[in-house]
């Protein structure tokens, strides 16, 4: 069994071509992103995956490949426009 750790964060460096009319957001309203990701992300793994929150951190334990979680976890997180760091 595996486990994975991020620390999700707002920042923001612009638009981008992807997003051309993206605006900087409130820190209230990047609070609340960094919130919503703590919510969300259960819905992107299976039952048979274990998501806690610990502190300003989330861990993912389970049966999944880190290039699997990792690709999930970049799901939710451009969902809500947020970035993440991997912790070892």
């Amino acid at each position: 069994m595996s486990t994975f750790k991020y620390k999700p964060y707002y920042k923001f460096d612009g638009q981008t071509h992807s997003s051309p009319s993206r605006e900087e957001l409130s820190p209230e309203e990047a609070e609340e992103r960094v919130r919503c990701f703590f919510e969300d992300i259960a819905h992107y793994f299976e039952d048979n995956i274990a998501i806690n929150k610990e502190g300003d951190l989330v861990s993912i334990s389970g049966d999944i490949k880190q290039s699997d979680c990792d690709e999930l976890v970049k799901k939710c997180l451009n969902s809500l426009d947020l970035f993440a760091h991997k912790i070892s």
